[in-house]
C-alpha cells in the first residue's frame, strides 16, 4: 500500500483531481450472476443492463463474499468479509469501528445523496433496487431449467424462476429510469451495478441462498465510467469485497488499513497491476454447516468448519458442479493446493478472529 503523498501523484489521481467523478452504486437484491445477458441467459428480459454492459467493464466471475443478503452487503460497504465485520447474519449491524465507503467519500468532498432527485456534484448515490411484491410472472413452461435441477423439482423450480424472472424485469425496469435521471452526470459518474447474493431457485434442489454453488455465491458486476475504463479480462476472478478499494482509486481516495478486497482499477486502466489469483467467500459464520470456499482458476474447494474438504468442483469441466471430487483420489495434489492456498488466505484475512 502506497503513501498518501505518492498516490497523489500517480497519473490515476491526476485523472480523478480533473474529473472528481461522481459514484452511482446499484444493488439489485438476488439478482444471481448465472442470470445476467453477458452469462447469455436466455430467458432474462433486462434490455437496460444489456445496454449498460456494452459500454461497461462486467466480470463474469464476481463472487459475493457470503451469500446472505446483510453479509453480502457490508462487505460491498466495507471491503471486508463478514467474519470481520461482524456481519455475519441477516440483521446483525455493521459493527461501529468499520469504515464504510460513503463516509470515505465524504471525507474526500463527495455530497451523499438519499436519491436521484437532487444531486450535486460530486455525490455518492447507493440505490437498492426494490423487488416488487406483486409482479407478473413468466410462463415457466417455456423456461430453460439449469441441467442441476433435480426431476423431482422441476415443476416447482418452473413456478419459482418464472417469479424471480419478473422480478428481474421489474428491476431493469427501475435501472433503467435511474439511468435515464443520471443522463446528464453520465459523463462524469462511475456507476456500479452488482447484487448482494444469488439464488439457488431449484438447483440442487435448494432453495433461497447461503450455500457455496454458482447459483447462490456468483453475483452481476458491472462497472461503468465512460471514456476511462475499459472492457476487463473476462477470466478474472473478482469479490464484492474489491469494489469498496477499486471505487476509492478511481476516485484518488486513498486507501486505508483493514481492506481486505483487491483494487480492480489497474485492470480497468489497463495499467500495471496485480490480478487475484484466488478468490475467497465464506458462509453460515456459527451456524453448525458453516463454511469456507477457495477458488484458484476453474477449481473451487469447500470446506466445513473444521477445515475438512466437504466440496471439490473443476468448473471448466462440471459448470453445473454435479460431479463432487472431494474424495476423488486422482484429485488429491489439487485439493492439497487448493487447500494450502485457502489456509493462507485464512491467515491473512485474519479468519475466525471475528468481532
Amino acid at each position: 500500500m502506497i503513501d498518501r503523498r505518492t498516490f497523489l501523484l500517480t497519473p490515476l489521481a491526476l485523472l480523478a483531481a480533473e474529473r472528481k467523478p461522481n459514484v452511482v452504486l446499484v444493488i439489485a437484491p438476488g439478482w444471481r450472476g448465472v442470470s445476467t445477458p453477458w452469462s447469455s441467459d436466455p430467458d432474462l428480459q433486462a434490455p437496460n443492463l444489456a445496454k449498460f454492459a456494452e459500454s461497461a467493464a462486467v466480470f463474469p466471475r464476481a463472487y459475493t463474499c457470503d451469500p446472505a443478503a446483510d453479509p453480502g452487503r457490508s462487505g460491498i460497504l466495507t471491503g471486508r468479509f463478514p467474519h470481520a465485520t461482524g456481519v455475519i447474519s441477516d440483521g446483525a449491524p455493521i459493527h461501529p469501528e468499520e469504515v464504510t465507503l460513503d463516509a470515505v467519500l465524504r471525507l474526500g468532498g463527495y455530497n451523499i445523496a438519499a436519491n436521484a432527485g437532487n444531486l450535486t456534484p460530486p455525490f455518492f448515490l447507493k440505490i437498492t433496487l426494490d423487488a416488487p411484491r406483486f409482479s407478473k410472472p413468466l410462463d415457466g413452461s417455456k423456461l430453460h431449467l439449469r441441467p442441476n435441477v433435480p426431476g423431482n423439482m422441476e415443476g416447482e423450480a418452473r413456478t419459482e424462476l418464472a417469479n424471480r424472472y419478473a422480478v428481474y424485469a421489474a428491476m431493469d425496469q427501475q435501472f433503467g429510469k435511474l439511468l435515464a435521471s443520471l443522463d446528464r452526470f453520465a459523463a462524469d459518474t462511475v456507476v456500479i451495478f452488482t447484487s448482494d447474493h444469488g439464488e439457488q431457485l431449484g438447483s440442487h434442489g435448494l432453495e433461497g441462498a447461503g450455500v457455496p454453488y454458482e447459483e447462490s455465491v456468483r453475483i452481476p458486476l458491472a462497472i461503468r465510467f465512460p471514456g476511462v475504463i475499459h472492457p476487463a479480462p473476462s477470466d478474472v476472478l473478482a469479490s464484492q469485497v474489491d469494489i469498496l478499494p477499486t471505487v476509492l482509486a478511481l476516485c484518488a481516495q486513498p486507501a486505508y488499513a483493514g481492506i481486505q478486497g483487491h483494487d480492480l482499477s489497474p485492470l480497468l486502466l489497463n495499467t500495471e497491476g496485480d490480478r487475484p489469483e484466488s478468490l475467497f467467500a465464506e458462509g453460515r459464520i456459527g451456524d453448525r454447516d458453516e463454511w469456507r470456499m477457495v477458488m484458484v482458476g476453474s477449481d473451487k474447494l469447500v470446506v466445513n468448519n473444521d477445515g475438512a474438504v466437504t466440496e471439490f468442483y473443476n468448473l471448466a469441466a462440471d459448470p453445473y458442479e454435479m460431479k463432487n471430487l472431494a474424495g476423488d483420489a486422482a484429485m488429491q495434489l489439487q485439493r492439497d493446493s487448493l487447500l494450502a492456498t485457502l489456509r493462507a488466505l485464512k491467515g491473512t484475512l485474519l479468519d475466525f478472529k471475528r468481532r
